[in-house]
């Protein structure tokens, strides 16, 4: 096995024991042990705890970006964000939705760790989500704003179905919401 598919493979159950386990307090030797390595493996192939993490949850990050933008390939934006809640609110997919809020937490107090993942996240999916909106219709500017009102939304869904489980509710606000983005979109 080459370093770099070592590097992957450990990148790959990394991202496993945060999805299982979660990012506060992580530290290198528990995680080691339970993706059957050593911590210094681990030093070696990403140099800090912190980069491991990012790495981590940059992988992670892309793939809940590319179960949105597969949704996306002929539908319009307010179809694919339904399409796309009904992807992330699926069980199988909660454990993605609470590690990712719970790192938008740790970001807030340890920003050197993990806010650099966090502006990038917040950056990727408004650029993701100003590139589906309608040019002719807005410039960039009220694009990036809409885009910004967009995350703001599904997060705070998200967020309200993951503590109160009312599945139906937040996905009758988000219809609410997506029929408003569509008039504004046209």
């Amino acid at each position: 096995m080459t370093t770099t598919q070592r590097r992957e493979q450990l990148l790959e159950a990394t991202v496993g024991y945060l999805l299982e386990n979660g990012a506060g307090g992580l530290s290198l030797r528990p995680l080691a042990a339970a993706i059957g390595t050593k911590a210094r493996l681990l030093i070696y192939h990403f140099g800090s705890r912190d980069v491991l993490i990012s790495s981590a949850l940059s992988v992670l990050l892309r793939r809940v970006q590319q179960a949105f933008l597969a949704m996306h390939s002929e539908a319009t934006l307010d179809r694919t964000l339904l399409g796309f809640w009904r992807w992330a609110t699926a069980e199988p997919n909660e454990p993605f939705l609470r590690l990712f809020f719970e790192v938008h937490g740790l970001a807030i107090r340890d920003s050197e760790t993990y806010g650099h993942y966090l502006r990038g996240a917040i950056e990727s999916w408004k650029s993701l989500i100003a590139d589906r909106l309608d040019k002719r219709a807005m410039n960039a500017r009220r694009r990036e704003e809409l885009a910004t009102l967009v995350i703001a939304t599904v997060d705070g869904l998200l967020l309200d179905y993951l503590a109160t489980g009312d599945r139906e509710r937040t996905t009758r606000a988000l219809s609410l919401f997506t029929k408003r983005l569509k008039k504004e979109n046209a």
